[in-house]
């Protein structure tokens, strides 16, 4: 009996000793690429816009929609700081007319999916460029309205039209 307990003494002291299994970590480190789309509409031209002899001027611009899962800006740019004379698709070179007063770009966000919701603002041709900022995490959707005061001074045009060419720019603030 002695050789029992003394069997089963070992058997229980070597399973006591027993290593645990093998353990091991694995480490993942990802980077997730910064995503940063604009889409605008209309993507042409404007060509049907009555100007009153004086007074204040506005018209749809359409709308500029943003996806992006980073903070960004949204800039407007133009080619001149005034309406300007154009004709036979080109800016008139000789002593060309301008309007007196400068086009105010101005987006009101109207819809979206984002986290916190972007904000819109006023840029003045040839004095800010700043149209809105927002935070990404979804799309923000901004309704644009052109502005441009005209005056009884501005010249009406016997041919030709007036003319501009905006440029909407999205950028990263990361």
């Amino acid at each position: 009996m002695k050789k029992l307990f003394l069997a089963a003494g070992i058997a229980v002291a070597s399973l006591a000793m027993v290593v645990p299994a093998h353990a091991a970590t694995q480490t993942i480190d990802a980077n997730l690429s910064g995503a940063l789309s604009m889409t605008t509409s209309p993507t042409a031209t404007i060509s049907s816009w009555s100007l009153a002899s004086s007074g204040a001027n506005t018209t749809s611009g359409g709308s500029v929609v943003m996806n992006a899962n980073q903070p960004y800006t949204v800039g407007v740019t133009a080619d001149k700081t005034r309406m300007t004379e154009y004709a036979s698709g080109a800016y008139v070179s000789s002593s060309p007319k301008t309007l007196t007063s400068p086009m105010t770009i101005t987006a009101v966000r109207s819809a979206g999916t984002a986290v916190s919701a972007g904000v819109g603002a006023a840029a003045i041709v040839g004095t800010s460029t700043l149209l809105a900022t927002g935070t990404g995490l979804g799309t923000d959707t901004y309704d644009i309205t052109l502005a441009q005061p005209t005056a009884i001074t501005d010249q009406a045009l016997s041919t030709g039209s007036y003319h501009i060419v905006l440029t909407y720019t999205a950028s990263s603030t990361l």
